[in-house]
């Protein structure tokens, strides 16, 4: 969720700094349509997944590999646009943990009462995450161990997290020209 809120915001600013952000339309994606129609069907049988059932099933981690993979194989097949390959370490990163850890990203109890703002929840998984005391976590410094605090919410992200938002940022700050002249633009179409 909070990928979603920083690609907003960053689309924002992006239209704000870069007002040529339109002419990314012209940009060529490789990969085809029936991979990104994969990708976004399997994400969101795993997404359903996870809300309805709160069972640790192979189904689950399955999912997980299958959508993981998909969106590394639409990611790479596009490299060659800025910030696509930190986007993919990202997904790597998240993949990697989450498989060491039996399919599901690990908190801390620590950073799950931060989160959730109440000790008592703390130990209540929630969503993609399994809370894991420090000690039985494979790939720690992989998990959810950052704080970020909004206005409205508290979460905690990875360093996969911070990749993906930064190879957004990267797509959307230099893929978009500064400013396309009239002789620019006829070349783009």
């Amino acid at each position: 969720m909070i990928l979603l809120y920083a690609t907003v915001l960053l689309i924002i600013l992006a239209l704000y700094f870069r007002p040529e952000l339109k002419h990314i339309g012209y940009i060529e994606f490789r990969g085809g349509w029936k991979l990104v129609v994969a990708a976004v069907v399997l994400f969101v049988l795993q997404w359903t997944l996870v809300v309805t059932d709160s069972e640790r099933s192979i189904l689950h981690t399955a999912l997980l590999v299958l959508s993981h993979t998909a969106a590394l194989l639409l990611v790479w097949a596009n490299r060659h646009l800025p910030g696509a390959r930190l986007f993919a370490l990202g997904i790597f990163l998240n993949t990697l943990v989450m498989l060491a850890n039996g399919g599901w990203m690990p908190v801390t109890p620590e950073i799950a009462s931060y989160v959730k703002g109440d000790p008592a929840l703390a130990l209540v998984p929630s969503g993609k995450n399994t809370v894991l005391p420090y000690e039985q976590t494979h790939l720690w410094l992989l998990s959810d161990i950052i704080p970020v605090a909004l206005p409205w919410r508290r979460w905690a992200v990875s360093i996969g997290d911070l990749l993906l938002i930064a190879g957004v940022a990267r797509f959307l700050f230099r893929a978009a020209p500064k400013r396309v002249s009239i002789s620019d633009a006829s070349q783009l179409t």
